[in-house]
């Protein structure tokens, strides 16, 4: 199992709930790369088994200005039903909560992909039950994946 954790991270918080997960599938036999979303070739994406995408949700809704890239190239990736999962930190504080996870889904949907999980959103530093959630969605993907 080859599956991509590809995050952005302003404050941190991603990049904590990134290595959570990336320890929680290593822990359950996944081969797992990380990587930073600025970094993250779209165009790859289908080498994998499967691709988790973590973006915090900037301002009141938007896909922060590091994600942007990335995910404009979605737009022209066929992912040839590479199975995905996305999630991430908002603060229910915004009027669209999370709204930069509802648009990565969006796309990766119609990128041709197949979504295995439904998405996490976590309101501003995860708590128990949030990295709760965002093992089950880990138990997710691995399920989708046997």
């Amino acid at each position: 199992m080859n599956i991509l954790v590809t995050y952005i991270s302003m404050t941190g918080r991603n990049e904590k709930i990134a290595k959570h997960l990336v320890d929680y599938l290593e822990e359950h036999n996944a081969d797992v790369t990380l990587e930073q979303m600025i970094e993250t070739d779209a165009f790859a994406l289908d080498s994998y088994d499967a691709v988790i995408v973590e973006t915090y949700t900037y301002n009141d809704g938007e896909i922060p200005d590091e994600a942007q890239d990335f995910y404009d190239d979605l737009k022209d990736v066929d992912l040839n039903h590479t199975k995905f999962a996305v999630l991430g930190s908002s603060s229910k504080q915004h009027l669209h909560f999370g709204r930069a996870v509802d648009y990565f889904t969006m796309q990766l949907n119609s990128s041709n992909g197949e979504q295995v999980a439904d998405s996490v959103k976590i309101d501003q530093d995860p708590d128990e039950d949030d990295f709760r959630r965002v093992d089950q969605l880990a138990d997710y993907v691995l399920k989708s994946l046997k």
